[in-house]
């Protein structure tokens, strides 16, 4: 069964129309049915502007995000045209997270972004990404923030440990999986030795079911030391791995434990250079 429905996320940003050409492509690619959810990711501007006391100045700044709204509507629209896919736009005026979320559960696959540390709402769009990923029960595609967006699903890595979330991933991925040219099953194992090594092939029967939906793949071992996080480890790997897609599982121990322990959903949600998908 492959991706139906694809909803990606829209801003204000310049990075939009990048992200929005690789959902074009991603949903060419499957046929699918591409939905543009339109929010400026800012808190409500009314409470910001009375606090500021600059409520005379409320309208103007809601007629240029409006204008900002309707050009990204229209960049959308023209865009869909162009290429032949079917689509349709969803905007919010205001941030708000909950109706959101649940629109994002009506698609086969939600397309993000990373949060830019250099944008003025960081702290909130990092939140809603987080949040998006715990709550929408639907796998999240994440871009990176920076360099150039390209196709995925020709060299992708499974983070693989065994665990609920990375099956589910794996199962979320497979319209992507079956189409990859190469397909690479990482464990991350703390420590070193035979004992270590020992623990890391536990996960790889995995292969077998890859194998009876025409999926070969390759294994592979990082092992990370009591200097370097198994976070750390995957983006080492990653970075000479040459591959384009990450599939991971989000966030097996509570997040604020992971928070603590540096884990690597926080790690590909902040740092990941190709996209990862993401489930919980």
């Amino acid at each position: 069964m492959d991706y139906q429905t694809l909803l990606l996320y829209l801003d204000p940003t310049d990075r939009s129309s990048e992200r929005l050409d690789f959902s074009l492509a991603l949903a060419s690619r499957f046929g699918a049915h591409l939905v543009g959810l339109y929010s400026p990711f800012t808190s409500s501007a009314r409470e910001c502007f009375i606090v500021a006391g600059c409520a005379p100045y409320y309208d103007t700044y809601c007629a240029v995000r409006r204008g900002q709204q309707k050009a990204a509507e229209d960049a959308f629209r023209l865009a869909l045209r162009r290429s032949g896919v079917s689509g349709d736009w969803l905007g919010f005026d205001d941030y708000a997270e909950l109706p959101i979320i649940r629109r994002s559960r009506h698609a086969d696959l939600l397309i993000a972004e990373q949060a830019n540390p250099d944008s003025d709402a960081f702290a909130l769009r990092r939140r809603f990404l987080e949040d998006l990923v715990l709550t929408s029960g639907r796998p999240v595609l994440v871009l990176p923030y920076a360099g150039t967006l390209r196709a995925v699903g020709q060299s992708i890595v499974i983070a693989w440990d065994g665990g609920r979330e990375a099956a589910r991933a794996v199962h979320d991925a497979m319209p992507l999986l079956r189409a990859a040219k190469r397909v690479t099953v990482l464990h991350i194992e703390a420590g070193d030795g035979p004992r270590a090594a020992a623990r890391g092939v536990q996960g790889w029967e995995i292969d077998q079911m890859l194998a009876r939906h025409g999926i070969n793949v390759d294994f592979a071992q990082a092992l990370s030391d009591s200097d370097e996080t198994a976070s750390d480890a995957l983006l080492s790997w990653m970075a000479t791995s040459g591959c384009d897609l990450i599939v991971a599982g989000a966030y097996s121990h509570l997040p604020w434990r992971e928070h603590l322990l540096g884990g690597v959903t926080r790690a590909m949600l902040e740092s990941a250079t190709v996209p990862v998908l993401l489930s919980h």
